[in-house]
């Protein structure tokens, strides 16, 4: 019988035994190894709730939700500030390691930033521009009207939802949902969802009282499939994936404990449990192959070409292939998507609950062996922990974000996470057309 993954039921914030990373890891590589280009993915940083907490989470409570100061889905101040000292950390990073100066503005074309077209993603790539670059003009592009998804960034279905197509997606996240499918998945979350239902006083809400749903582990769940649409799953691990994602924004945010959940969290093992079921809502939607591959490959395709000549062919990869540094903003849905179509190996992110944090970033970076005469890919998680986040932490070479190195199949990594350049092309390559 296969059980909920225990990455999701272990308290992450205490998994550190992981394989070597920088900066224990920079140290140890050879002087012969140059760093000659970096493209990061980095999701929005803090937004307040995107709906307002919207109908089904108001009649799932009999608390009331708290208000923000920050319009619903824009980036909050704090979520400003967070992207900063990620910039910050990130330009330290790329001079240490030669790749860009220390200080002044970055040269024509050396610095390609890209966001969707949505505000909170265009305001985060400005942020991280400015604490990379403080006081330079660092332009960053969007291309489509502000407000609405650009279709690179945009994870949604683009093949024909026939017959075949949802035989096949269906049974793929059936299978990746484990025994019983997501009925299945529902019974094995029952103690995370009781844990929900003892926060928002479920048994004594609208929904319960007047719709007789009382139990969210036995409420049907229904895969959503629409051509032009993102993927979606509904019923109750849709509606306590908003939740787990509300609370964890407001103590992301700061708001004082006894307002984070109405005080009713107070432990690790309670977050995990919480974040345990957005972690699966997102792993099971876009886990499965048949979504990931569809969902991811715009992205995927204009990844390809900011870090190989020969697949660049829009103008906005060529000049992200030209840039030492490429900069692409999106969404929690771009990085789980992506890295399930690149079928990335198993990961834990040490101080965090979530699999695609706030704030965090997939770097992938080109590096040279002057020594061997060859190009080697290493693709790592540099993110900030929920405490470095929560308390607004600064961040440096000496009080960095986590860096957790990342393994895709067909590119087996070394000790020190590289992988040969010309097999994480093959390997990418073979994603795209798969």
């Amino acid at each position: 019988m296969k059980t909920i993954p225990s990455r999701y039921l272990a308290l992450t914030a205490l998994a550190c035994l992981l394989p070597l990373s920088l900066p224990a890891a920079q140290a140890a590589q050879s002087d012969n190894l140059e760093l000659q280009q970096v493209l990061v993915l980095s999701r929005h940083g803090i937004r307040a709730p995107l709906v307002n907490y919207g109908d089904v989470l108001a009649e799932s409570t009999t608390h009331t939700w708290p208000v923000w100061k920050t319009e619903g889905g824009l980036l909050t101040p704090k979520g400003g500030q967070i992207s900063e000292h990620m910039g910050h950390y990130l330009r330290a990073w790329l001079a240490k390691d030669k790749l860009l100066p220390d200080a002044g503005c970055p040269q024509a074309q050396q610095v390609f930033a890209y966001a969707n077209s949505l505000p909170r993603t265009i305001d985060t790539a400005k942020h991280i521009t400015t604490g990379a670059f403080p006081g330079c003009d660092v332009p960053v592009i969007n291309r489509v009207e502000v407000g609405k998804m650009d279709p690179v960034f945009n994870p949604i279905i683009t093949a024909e939802v026939n017959d075949s197509f949802k035989t096949s997606a269906l049974n793929s996240i059936s299978q990746h949902a484990g025994e019983g499918g997501l009925p299945g998945l529902n019974q094995r979350l029952k103690p995370n969802y009781a844990l929900l239902e003892n926060i928002l006083d479920y048994k004594n809400s609208k929904i319960c009282k007047e719709k007789q749903q009382c139990d969210l582990a036995s409420q049907p769940s229904d895969v959503v499939l629409t051509q032009g649409k993102e993927p979606g799953i509904t019923g109750p691990l849709r509606m306590a994936t908003g939740a787990a994602d509300a609370f964890m924004l407001q103590y992301y945010e700061g708001f004082p404990m006894k307002d984070v959940a109405w005080g009713k969290i107070s432990t690790d093992d309670q977050w995990t449990k919480l974040e345990a079921i957005k972690n699966l809502y997102h792993e099971t939607l876009f886990g499965s192959p048949a979504i990931a591959a569809n969902a991811a490959k715009p992205l995927l395709t204009f990844i390809s070409g900011a870090l190989d000549p020969k697949q660049a062919s829009t103008a906005d990869e060529k000049a992200a292939q030209q840039a030492k540094l490429a900069l692409l903003v999106g969404h929690d849905s771009n990085i789980a998507s992506l890295l399930a179509a690149l079928k990335t190996q198993d990961y834990t992110l040490p101080g965090q609950f979530e699999r695609t944090p706030i704030s965090g970033t997939v770097v992938f970076q080109r590096w040279h062996d002057k020594k061997a005469d060859k190009d080697l890919m290493k693709i790592e998680y540099v993110y900030p922990t929920a405490h470095q986040i929560r308390n607004n932490v600064a961040l440096s070479l000496k009080n960095p974000p986590e860096r957790v190195t990342l393994q895709i199949e067909g590119c087996k990594v070394d000790k020190q996470g590289f992988c040969p350049m010309d097999q994480f092309t093959q390997a990418v390559q073979k994603d795209l057309q798969g």
